[in-house]
């Protein structure tokens, strides 16, 4: 999946004149494939300016693209000390947890709902957004299941990325998937639901859970 433009989106309202070469110079690295070579870049503007936030964030986006998660979680986790309400480094964190070889979807939850609210509604961005809010809780209620409340927010951003792209290759399969859960999900006594087609698994979760009462 391309995450690189998806940042130019959202920050873009943050370059300023007095902004150096290396953000330009690193990002048209990046639009090239060339992510190593951009991470160096980047890392080169910071020595000449050690409190650059988007230069961080483009640090941790080039090892995002390298596969490096954990390496990026660490530049994220510092740029948000500084700025818990960096835009561009909640949505890295989202997309690096959403991507991860073993993607931690409740950690990419957390940061994409602080995003939420920064995000401008009439952008782009807002379809991501809710796109993979409801998609890391589709992979969770595929794996350790969902709360009534869970679901609820599911379907809210499943709705609103379907709203916001009717022409989107994955439109039907969305709409389908909406109405099996409107058609399926248990009520609200139930405290976890999960979707499973393998047996194997469903008494996997089943003991996990009795073990947890």
């Amino acid at each position: 999946m391309k995450i690189i433009l998806t940042f130019l989106l959202i920050v873009s309202f943050q370059i300023t004149f007095a902004q150096t070469d290396y953000f330009e110079k690193g990002n048209n690295l990046l639009q090239k494939g060339k992510y190593h070579e951009a991470q160096k870049m980047f890392e080169n503007g910071l020595k000449e300016n050690p409190k650059n936030l988007m230069l961080k964030n483009q640090i941790a986006l080039s090892l995002i693209n390298q596969g490096e998660n954990i390496e990026a979680e660490k530049i994220i986790e510092e740029v948000l000390k500084v700025d818990s309400l960096n835009v561009a480094s909640l949505w890295y964190g989202g997309i690096n947890n959403f991507m991860a070889k073993e993607g931690n979807f409740r950690k990419a939850i957390m940061y994409f709902e602080k995003s939420y609210p920064l995000i401008d509604q009439n952008s782009g961005q807002f379809f991501g957004v809710n796109f993979f809010i409801g998609k890391s809780y589709r992979n969770l209620l595929y794996s350790e299941g969902l709360s009534f409340q869970e679901t609820d927010r599911m379907l809210e951003t499943y709705k609103k990325h379907t709203e916001l792209q009717p022409n989107a290759k994955d439109y039907q399969e969305s709409i389908k998937f909406i109405k099996y859960i409107e058609e399926k999900r248990p009520p609200k006594n139930v405290k976890k639901w999960v979707v499973t087609n393998s047996q194997e698994k469903a008494e996997e979760l089943i003991k996990k859970q009795v073990n947890e009462k």
